[in-house]
């Protein structure tokens, strides 16, 4: 079921749904569109499978209409008709969609959890790691970890070395608010603010 859904100043559009619903209810929710029955038919997970339905769900709650997502070859999505730049995440039974009319957009979800800790090494630069704050270091990586793959989604860049190649600016973790980072992947070497959200079970982070 549909459990947020904002518009920001900037244009953006998000749409956050818990997943309660099981595969048929979800295809009732599209119509039972042949075209989706048909997509998810490779899905052998049945996670994959609801994933893939709520976040068309969201997407059609966003848009007020049926929406046709394809994929590049990187795996990243598009629109078919191109009206709408977007972006998808998803984490345990959660589905995330960030839509914008004009600029490029990355959103991620991430929950909170302890596998950050076992990670963090492969994501963040020593000088990121130094900043971590001790008191909310799950919530702190947790951001972090969302803030990068946001970062690499708005990038389109295929190959990335997230410890070198997007930093972080140094920020104290709060409920939510804004944070900046940098990547040298790309010629231009952009610098991107990130608004983030803490929630009582994951992060959300995006940006355009």
């Amino acid at each position: 079921m549909l459990i947020e859904k904002h518009t920001y100043n900037n244009g953006l559009a998000i749409a956050l749904w818990d997943i309660q619903e099981s595969e048929e209810e979800l295809m009732s929710l599209l119509n039972n569109d042949e075209v989706i029955a048909e997509e998810i038919i490779p899905f052998t997970s049945t996670k994959r499978r609801l994933e893939y339905l709520a976040s068309r769900c969201a997407l059609n709650e966003l848009t007020g209409k049926e929406q046709r997502v394809c994929y590049h070859e990187n795996g990243a999505p598009y629109l078919a008709d191109n009206s709408l730049e977007i972006s998808i995440s998803h984490t345990g039974h959660y589905a995330l969609v960030a839509i914008h009319p004009t600029a490029k957009v990355g959103i991620d979800i991430e929950r909170i959890g302890d596998k950050v800790e076992r990670v963090k090494h492969k994501f963040l630069s020593p000088a990121e790691l130094k900043s971590i704050d001790a008191r909310s270091s799950k919530i702190h990586l947790t951001i972090l970890w969302a803030a990068k793959e946001a970062m690499y989604k708005v990038m389109g860049i295929e190959t990335v070395e997230f410890t070198e190649q997007i930093i972080i600016e140094p920020f104290t973790p709060y409920m939510e608010g804004e944070i900046i980072a940098h990547e040298t992947a790309s010629a231009e070497k952009k610098t991107y603010k990130l608004q983030y959200k803490v929630y009582p079970e994951f992060v959300i982070v995006h940006t355009i």
